[in-house]
């Protein structure tokens, strides 16, 4: 099973859009502390939700080592909770293990581009989740079509997405079905 580690925008669209729990049947999901903190806001969507999600054990919740990231090269002007994933994600990646990032800030996925860490947004999953079986076309496309009216992706994103096969995507389609 892959592990994912995910930022809070992305763990709250994946929410919104009834593609979480999907997710955490064929991913093991792991959020650090800060962004645990950030969708635990109360009376904010999915509060409830996110805290019945690490008491079912359906999400893992780590503190990342604030102390290595200075080796890390990692953007001084990224948000906290992106930052800490990426720390996380780094601390804890095993070349044995598949793994990847769900994250919906432009300064992290820049900066995934740019360190080769393999990353996808929530705009994906859908798509993912389809070559992998597990939404039908129909689902595929209200899933999608519903992530990018309530994300904040550019036309060029939203075009990239449409455009990329399972061949793109085969990294992060899970194979435990």
């Amino acid at each position: 099973m892959h592990t994912v580690y995910i930022d809070a925008s992305s763990a709250i669209l994946l929410y919104k859009a009834g593609l979480f729990v999907p997710c955490t049947q064929y991913f093991s999901i792991i959020m650090e502390t800060h962004v645990y903190k950030e969708v635990r806001v109360p009376d904010h969507p999915g509060a409830k939700f996110f805290l019945s999600m690490v008491q079912k054990n359906s999400v893992n919740v780590c503190q990342a080592d604030t102390d290595q990231q200075g080796s890390m090269n990692l953007p001084e002007n990224m948000d906290l909770g992106e930052l800490q994933t990426l720390v996380l994600y780094f601390q804890n990646v095993c070349p044995d293990q598949p793994s990847f990032i769900i994250i919906d800030d432009a300064k992290g996925a820049r900066f995934c581009l740019r360190r080769k860490v393999p990353f996808i947004n929530a705009l994906l999953i859908p798509k993912i989740l389809w070559f992998a079986g597990i939404l039908n076309k129909n689902d595929y496309l209200d899933k999608t079509a519903f992530v990018i009216e309530i994300g904040r992706y550019s036309k060029t994103v939203i075009e990239r997405a449409k455009a990329l096969s399972p061949s793109d995507l085969a990294m992060f389609i899970p194979d435990e079905l």
